[in-house]
């Protein structure tokens, strides 16, 4: 009697150890949540380089994303890898210069932008982001109030008058003082940029309303300036 209940022990604790090895060997490996959104497709993406004025962009990249893995291309054809984890991304390409660039950061919340910081095997490093090339959801060609406040600075600025042209995701304009404004619009997030009367790029990003009347969103500046803004359509 006492063999029996030996034997039906042993075969109770291997059918045990079979039904929680595999448990135990997820376990044991590297846990990636899903991605929250499928970020598949093209993308205007701008770079900054710190201690550089000004921003380069728009690069054309393009992804493919399948579960957690990206693939794709620059706009120069470099061979991107890279990996997304719920509204993290990490991606690298290897440059013209043999020097591998690394870029790290989030999904926005609607899956329309990415944005995040870069580092380079040269040493360089900077920010960047980019927007989706999905068709603009709302057409902005038009004149705009536009009002700004800059960090550590009281009060807002403006209005001033900003006039925009459109045409597909194309972006062209003037600012109330005539600098010229170029920029990229895809869905409801848009990018534009012009160089002030000082020499220095402002750079702002935001997203418009879903009914086209207004915009918000962050400024910076090559001179380390930063702030917010938001503009209303007044024609």
């Amino acid at each position: 009697m006492q063999k029996l209940a030996t034997t039906k022990y042993l075969k109770v604790c291997l059918l045990f150890f079979v039904v929680t090895l595999p448990l135990f060997l997820s376990g044991c490996g590297e846990s990636k949540s899903l991605p929250v959104w499928n970020i598949t497709g093209s993308w205007f993406t701008y770079y900054a380089t710190n201690g550089t004025p000004g921003e380069q962009g728009p690069d054309l990249f393009t992804f493919t994303q399948t579960d957690n893995s990206l693939s794709g291309t620059t706009s120069q054809n470099q061979q991107i890898t890279g990996t997304v984890s719920g509204l993290d991304i990490n991606f690298s390409w290897v440059g013209s210069d043999g020097a591998t660039n690394t870029s790290t950061g989030t999904v926005g919340a609607d899956g329309t932008t990415m944005s995040g910081t870069w580092t380079s095997s040269n040493g360089k490093s900077g920010t960047w982001h980019a927007i989706t090339n999905t068709p603009p959801k709302v057409n902005i060609a038009g004149n705009w109030n536009t009002y700004q406040t800059t960090t550590g600075a009281p009060g807002e600025q403006g209005p001033n008058l900003f006039t925009f042209t459109q045409s597909g995701n194309g972006l062209s304009g003037t600012t109330s003082q005539g600098q010229q404004i170029t920029g990229t619009i895809g869905s409801l997030s848009i990018t534009f940029s012009w160089v002030g009367s000082n020499g220095d790029t402002y750079i702002y990003t935001g997203t418009v309303s879903a009914d086209g009347t207004t915009m918000s969103g962050t400024w910076t500046s090559a001179n380390g300036q930063s702030g917010t803004w938001r503009a209303t359509k007044s024609s």
